[in-house]
């Protein structure tokens, strides 16, 4: 039975009817005997939030700066708002989903993540990932939905790029795959998806400014998590129930797989 990690952007979660469609796709991977796992971020519903505070949204590689006041409002909408929105649709269409985050159960341990030589506030990069979680949901037929809100070991709570988050789980969990469904079909070069690419070609690409803005992380956590043992990496948009398992199949795949 192969392990699917599935990461949803918080721009797709939005799209109208996409959760219930989301829910058939579920259902699809369980039938053919997948062990599917939901990884999300909420991006737009952060921004909102923030804007209504008045609070200026800057990135830095792709990852938002944050500040106490800002960490607050992303555990609320991450872990709260979006969490259990994704939950309740699933629940709605027959899939078993628990809602939890990375704080939860001690999922995922975090340390300040510096770029650059630059502090970006609450944010943090995942040293540990306790997959006996994970487990005890599966083994009760259960998927789990999860934020990528974490905490470091001394309790500090800190944002975690949610696609970073979905390749340390899948690394962890030794999964055969990893799904990063966004608002884009797939690495565009040239007008064109480009179907495949190699891990070797990913720095050239970003130097080139294939890959821009929030793609870069997306995709050099990508490379990592198949350098360190995940069979393939898909980038897709969602186009219907069937995209789950059309992208596992290199026939029907109509997003960028990378090895």
């Amino acid at each position: 039975m192969s392990i699917v990690c599935i990461k949803i952007g918080g721009s797709t979660i939005d799209t109208q009817g996409l959760l219930p469609e989301l829910g058939a796709g579920l259902h699809n991977l369980i039938e053919q005997k997948h062990r599917p796992i939901i990884i999300h971020g909420g991006g737009k519903s952060i921004a909102r939030h923030l804007n209504r505070l008045n609070k200026e949204l800057t990135f830095v590689e792709g990852h938002r700066v944050t500040d106490e006041e800002t960490m607050e409002t992303v555990q609320m909408v991450l872990s709260g708002d979006v969490n259990k929105r994704i939950v309740n649709a699933l629940l709605s269409t027959g899939v078993a989903a628990f809602g939890m985050s990375g704080v939860d159960g001690g999922l995922f341990t975090a340390e300040k993540l510096i770029i650059n030589d630059q502090d970006i506030g609450c944010v943090g990069a995942i040293t540990g990932v306790n997959t006996a979680i994970i487990d005890l949901f599966h083994d009760a037929g259960m998927v789990p939905v999860i934020s990528p809100v974490s905490r470091t070991i001394a309790g500090e709570i800190y944002n975690v790029n949610a696609d970073l988050a979905a390749s340390e789980l899948a690394v962890a969990l030794k999964a055969d795959h990893l799904i990063f469904v966004s608002d884009v079909k797939g690495v565009i070069i040239n007008s064109e998806v480009k179907t495949e690419i190699r891990g070797a070609e990913i720095e050239e690409l970003i130097t080139e400014e294939y890959i821009t803005g929030g793609m870069v992380p997306k995709i050099r956590s990508a490379r990592e998590a198949v350098y360190r043992g995940v069979y393939k990496i898909h980038i897709c948009c969602w186009y219907g129930p069937e995209t789950l398992t059309n992208e596992l199949a290199i026939e029907s795949s109509r997003g960028t797989v990378i090895y």
